[in-house]
């Protein structure tokens, strides 16, 4: 099954893309041999003096992907070369097909520039089609993602779905199998993209509880409450109990700020352990039949579904949390 950069996570899209379209001589963005003399010269960072580096040799899949970019930008290059050459040949075509051996006539050299300026644009509109970028967009093979995945900083969840990528270009599906894996890539997307939405109202709650921790939280309350006890004074019992009141409050909302990020993290698991579920699905379909591979995606599918269905409903039962402000 084909995909590209087009149809999977965007911010992984980033990723590759910034790898699979670095300058021809940095291609993958590591220290790779791929013509030439097999040395880089450098400045260590260290001692400030020179030295020269060893580049490592590029492994199989590492090779192919190269040698697929090299072929993308020799198929751009004959595109633009066409898109120029092409319009001003058949344009000096024109002129010799109709000037009768006579000099060519306003008219004729107009048209005839019409024609040259209209095939170049559209020409040009054609060569863009076939821009590396292009190429990418909506056809990412086994060997680019197999070089450029490993060198991805990702979490887990992203490494479990670039191999699920991984898994569904290798399937082969008819036109209707087709439908539903692409339906599930969608859903395997929306799936990221809620861990990752997880994650952010996570991270934005641990500053707050971290300067609000229950367990000091909980001893404050205590001290408080010694306090009120070993008070006779009637003006002081009143401000301590206030102060009490406060702290019971402020105790409450970390507790509940504590509960909501144990579900986030609960939930995130639960997204992983999805993910991989997902995948483990998808190898056992690599030796089923078209039929129950195709049964097989929509129960995936379903299934992963139903977890963004309550990953929604977490999120918005921490979207409550997220407006509590303890002072």
């Amino acid at each position: 099954m084909r995909i590209g950069l087009n149809d999977i996570d965007q911010d992984i899209a980033v990723k590759v893309a910034s790898r699979l379209l670095a300058p021809i001589k940095e291609f993958l963005l590591e220290d790779i041999h791929w013509k030439g003399i097999p040395w880089k010269f450098q400045w260590k960072s260290s001692t400030g003096t020179p030295s020269l580096q060893r580049k490592r040799e590029p492994n199989a899949d590492e090779r192919a992907s190269y040698e697929l970019r090299q072929h993308r930008e020799e198929r751009y290059a004959y595109r633009i070369t066409g898109a120029i050459l092409v319009p001003f040949a058949s344009a000096l075509a024109l002129i010799v097909a109709f000037n009768g051996g006579h000099e060519p006539s306003a008219g004729l050299l107009a048209t005839s520039g019409a024609a040259w300026m209209g095939g170049t644009a559209l020409g040009m509109w054609w060569a863009q089609k076939g821009t590396p970028q292009a190429r990418l967009a909506n056809s990412l093979s086994n060997a680019e993602m197999r070089s450029v995945f490993p060198h991805l900083t990702l979490n887990r969840a992203e490494r479990i779905y670039c191999d699920a990528l991984l898994m569904i270009v290798r399937t082969e599906t008819d036109s209707e199998t087709e439908k539903t894996f692409r339906e599930l890539l969608n859903q395997l997307n929306e799936l990221l993209k809620n861990y990752r939405q997880l994650d952010q109202k996570r991270q934005s709650l641990l500053p707050i509880l971290g300067l609000h921790s229950v367990n000091d939280l909980e001893r404050e309350f205590g001290e408080w409450g010694q306090r009120l006890d070993a008070t006779t004074d009637n003006i002081s019992r009143s401000a301590i109990q206030q102060s009490l009141e406060m702290c019971a409050t402020r105790l409450s909302n970390a507790r509940q700020i504590q509960q909501n990020l144990e579900r986030l993290q609960v939930q995130q698991d639960t997204i992983v352990q999805t993910l991989a579920s997902a995948l483990s699905a998808m190898a056992r379909m690599q030796i089923a039949p078209a039929l129950q591979a195709g049964e097989a995606a929509q129960e995936i599918a379903l299934s992963v579904s139903q977890m963004n269905q309550q990953t929604w409903a977490v999120e918005q039962a921490v979207e409550e949390v997220l407006s509590i402000k303890i002072e």
